[in-house]
């Protein structure tokens, strides 16, 4: 059936469409704003819980591996901080983190992200996006959780999209 994919291409020219901004959001913010807070947190990320944590460099990551765990199908095979050697959550600080997250390893990890998602979403039918998978205890079906994770992602793009104007550098375009 000739229609069968219209959804998943729909979803895929969505996800570009983010990528493309948050390509910008990354190749638009100076170095010396890259790994830069609100605030200087020094303290493990498990003793700053409830506390204003914001780095850029950290919000690209989350939402990139954010990208990465909702293309799986099921949420224990994600490995969190996995693509910067992993994060010692009772040890390592918000500050820390963020200094070990590099731009051009975004840039790549963003390319890889983007091909396995598009793989992934090429492999369903339409109809396949009705039913569930591992996630089905946060979303329903494939279509929320991709609506989701698209959701979110561009959430966070709006933040970096925010901090860009606020740093006085080039701004994203709208795609």
């Amino acid at each position: 059936m000739e229609d069968e994919k219209q959804i998943i291409e729909h979803l895929i020219k969505q996800f570009e469409s983010s990528w493309l901004m948050l390509r910008q959001c990354i190749e638009n913010v100076p170095d010396e704003k890259w790994d830069v807070g609100l605030k200087v947190i020094d303290k493990p990320w498990a003793e700053a819980k409830g506390e204003n944590i914001w780095y850029y460099s950290d919000r690209v990551y989350h939402i990139i591996q954010t990208v990465e765990f909702y293309t799986n199908d099921d949420p224990k095979t994600m490995k969190w901080g996995g693509r910067i050697g992993g994060i010692e959550w009772r040890k390592e600080s918000p500050e820390v983190t963020a200094s070990r997250i590099k731009k051009d390893d975004m840039l790549e990890y963003l390319q890889e992200t983007e091909n396995k998602l598009r793989k992934k979403l090429m492999s369903f039918s339409d109809n396949d996006l009705f039913e569930d998978d591992g996630f089905s205890e946060w979303q329903d079906s494939r279509l929320a959780k991709f609506l989701y994770t698209m959701r979110h992602s561009m959430w966070h793009i709006g933040e970096l999209s925010r901090a860009l104007r606020d740093y006085d550098c080039k701004r994203t375009s709208w795609q």
